[in-house]
């Protein structure tokens, strides 16, 4: 497989022209995508369609077979919304995922707007209201991947790519596997989690309504995976008032920071290998906290 572009320009116009074509291949209309958001996904509202197109770039370009976790992320949304769950649904039209020029593409409900970000009490009572909604569902999703593939796989694109080298992949390797060893049996039987679920990944539609978006991570696992990502963006002091607020909406005890601890961890692992396999495409962005990243756990080994 060849390299992908290595500034965001060139992506960015073909993956306008990958909506464009998808747009009039559904009978969507010959339409002129605005852009939304341009970074691990390029974000596209389609004008008059009540739609918007995720191109999966450089986050699709760390996984071997990007259409997996695609495919996944629709699925999550079609349960999750015949639920009545709080997520944006995928679209009217087929929602994919779809392949235009090497590009894939998914659709989702455009639900407008809304330039504010949940408070900690409204990301808490939108994440206790997808597991309660949720409970019992998703039994054909797969455990766990989002700390295993998509830490593995990100981090043989860069070596392959030389933006790591062979000793730091084996370090890198020891602490993943010291992560996964930490969290075995831990964390109770799994349920169906949103695997990224941090306010950036909330929407506040029309009606006031805080949904879930960026699906692609969902699977099965313990819910102190997604507490631990609710309690670790953007900030400590955001974190701990969300963490807090779940627990007490759930009426369950707030987990302690031993608890937490090798979810935490893996967390970090996960969010430092996205990182590394971005810097692969997007080196002008991302080299600079790629090798921070490195840095910091070659140094706590």
């Amino acid at each position: 497989m060849s390299a992908p572009p290595q500034s965001p320009w060139p992506v960015r116009r073909r993956g306008l022209d990958a909506a464009r074509t998808i747009a009039r291949d559904l009978g969507l209309g010959d339409v002129a995508p605005e852009v939304l958001s341009d970074r691990g996904s390029l974000m596209l509202r389609l004008p008059g369609t009540g739609v918007v197109a995720r191109v999966s770039t450089h986050t699709a370009w760390q996984r071997r077979r990007p259409e997996e976790w695609l495919h996944r992320e629709v699925t999550t949304g079609r349960i999750a919304a015949a639920a009545g769950a709080p997520v944006v649904a995928p679209a009217h039209a087929d929602p994919g995922p779809h392949e235009v020029d090497g590009l894939w593409v998914t659709l989702w409900t455009d639900v407008g707007d809304q330039p504010e970000r949940a408070g900690p009490e409204e990301a808490a009572a939108a994440l206790l209201a997808w597991h309660r909604t949720l409970a019992g569902k998703g039994g054909e999703l797969p455990v766990m991947p989002i700390v295993r593939e998509l830490v593995t796989e990100p981090l043989d694109r860069a070596l392959d790519h030389g933006v790591i080298d062979a000793a730091t992949r084996a370090v890198l390797a020891r602490e993943h596997e010291a992560a996964l060893s930490a969290v075995e049996g831990l964390g109770g039987p799994p349920v169906l989690l949103h695997g990224d679920a941090h306010r950036g990944n909330l929407l506040r539609d029309q009606q006031g309504t805080w949904r879930w978006t960026d699906l692609e991570e969902s699977c099965r696992g313990p819910l102190l995976w997604d507490l631990t990502v609710l309690a670790g963006q953007p900030t400590p002091a955001y974190g701990e008032a969300a963490l807090t607020a779940y627990c007490r909406m759930a009426g369950r005890p707030v987990p302690a920071p031993e608890e937490l601890a090798p979810w935490r961890r893996l967390r970090r692992l996960e969010g430092a290998a996205w990182t590394i396999g971005c810097a692969v495409t997007f080196p002008e962005r991302y080299a600079g906290p790629a090798q921070d990243c490195v840095q910091q756990i070659v140094h706590d080994r």
